[in-house]
C-alpha cells in the first residue's frame, strides 16, 4: 500500500495529466536523448568528425554571433573563427578539434575560454555518434572554485556514518552553488526513492523524508543520468531553441550534451513544484545510479560550467564515500548479529 508521503508526488503527475491529457504511461519511451533543441541560454554547433564540416546549427546562434544558422551550414568549422574572439592569435577551433583528437580527449581542453561581442564564454566539446558537440555557454563565475569544492570535501567527509555523510553533502552542495533547496534522493529496491537528506532556505517546507514513484524518473532518464552525471536547466519558462541540419531523418544524439533540451512532461512537472531551475548531480555507486543530489531554485539560475563540474566532483567524492561507507556499516550490522 501506498504510504502518504508517496502520494504526496503522485499528485504532480496527475496535475499534468489533467491540464494537457499526457499519458504518462509512455513517458518512458520518450526519446529525450535527440530532443532536436536546446536551451536558450547557449548555442549549439556540430561538427562532421569526418569533414570538419558544420553539420547542426542551433538557431538561437544569430541571437550570440549576428549570423543565421542556415548560413553555417556545410561550411567549414574554421568559418566560426571569424565570429569569435580567441586568445591565441592565428588559432581556429579547426585547430582546437584536431589537438583533442590527437590527444584523444577533450579534458584538458573543455572549457575552453572565449570572447563573443566583448562578452566571456566557454566553449565545451563533447562526442556525439558521427560529429563533434561544441557547445558555447556564459562564462559567469566569480570565485575560487578550485579551493571551495576542496574545502567542501574536506568538510563533506568529516561524517562518520552515512547520514551524516549526505547530510554534509547537500550542505556542502549549496555552498557551491547557493540554490534554494538542495535534496539527496536514494532508489530504493522497487525503484521508488526517497528523500533522505535535505538543506533548504528556512521559509521552504521541508521535503525530507519524502517517497516518490519510480515513473517520476523514467528508464531512459536514469540511463542518461549514469552517462552524464549533472543536468542543468537554468530557466523552465524559456523557449528551447530548435536545431538546424540539412541531414533528413538523422536528429543529433544530445547524450553528452550540457544544453540538451528537456522533456516537456518533467518541464511542467517542475512548473506545478514552482520550481524555475533545476540541478541534479548522479551518485553512482558500484556501477549503479544509487541516486541524485537534487537542486531546485524558486527562480531562474544559470551555474557556471565550472561550478557544475566542482559540483560534480563532490558527488564523484560522495559516491566513492557511500561506497566505503556502507560497506563499513553493513559489516558492523552483521557482527552485531553475530
Amino acid at each position: 500500500m501506498l504510504t502518504r508521503k508517496i502520494q504526496y508526488f503522485y499528485n504532480i503527475p496527475i496535475l499534468i495529466m489533467n491540464k494537457f491529457s499526457v499519458d504518462l504511461t509512455n513517458c518512458d519511451k520518450e526519446p529525450i536523448h535527440i530532443p532536436g533543441k536546446v536551451q536558450s541560454h547557449g548555442f549549439l554547433v556540430a561538427v562532421d568528425k569526418a569533414s570538419l564540416n558544420i553539420s547542426y546549427v542551433s538557431e538561437n546562434i544569430i541571437d550570440f554571433l549576428k549570423v543565421p544558422a542556415k548560413d553555417l551550414l556545410e561550411k567549414p568549422v574554421s568559418t566560426l573563427s571569424e565570429y569569435i574572439n580567441q586568445q591565441e592569435i592565428n588559432f581556429n577551433i579547426a585547430d582546437l578539434i584536431k589537438l583533442g583528437i590527437v590527444k584523444k580527449n577533450f579534458n584538458g581542453i573543455s572549457p575552453y575560454p572565449l570572447e563573443i561581442i566583448g562578452n566571456p564564454y566557454y566553449l565545451i566539446i563533447n562526442s556525439a555518434q558521427d560529429d563533434w558537440l561544441l557547445e558555447f555557454e556564459p562564462a559567469t563565475l566569480q570565485y575560487d572554485i578550485q579551493s571551495l569544492v576542496g574545502k567542501s570535501a574536506s568538510a563533506m567527509l568529516q561524517g562518520k556514518n552515512v547520514n551524516a555523510l549526505l547530510r554534509g553533502a547537500a550542505k556542502e552542495v549549496k555552498n557551491l552553488i547557493n540554490y534554494d533547496r538542495i535534496m539527496i534522493y536514494k532508489f530504493l529496491d522497487d525503484g521508488h526513492g526517497e528523500v533522505v537528506a535535505e538543506e533548504k532556505e528556512e521559509h521552504l517546507e521541508p521535503f525530507f523524508g519524502l517517497h516518490y514513484p519510480a515513473s517520476d524518473i523514467p528508464k531512459q532518464a536514469r540511463e542518461l543520468y549514469k552517462l552524464n552525471l549533472t543536468r542543468l536547466i537554468a530557466d523552465v519558462n524559456t523557449v528551447d531553441s530548435p536545431i538546424l541540419t540539412y541531414k533528413e531523418n538523422q536528429p543529433l544524439d544530445l547524450t553528452n550534451g550540457g544544453l540538451r533540451a528537456v522533456s516537456p512532461i518533467h518541464i511542467q512537472y517542475l512548473k506545478n513544484m514552482g520550481v524555475y531551475s533545476s540541478f541534479s548531480i548522479s551518485l553512482i555507486a558500484n556501477g549503479e545510479l544509487w541516486g541524485l543530489i537534487a537542486c531546485h531554485n524558486y527562480s531562474p539560475k544559470f551555474i557556471d560550467f565550472k561550478a557544475r563540474e566542482g559540483s560534480k566532483l563532490i558527488g564523484e567524492i560522495l559516491s566513492s564515500a557511500l561506497e566505503y561507507r556502507q560497506a563499513e556499516e553493513n559489516s558492523e550490522t552483521v557482527e552485531r548479529f553475530k
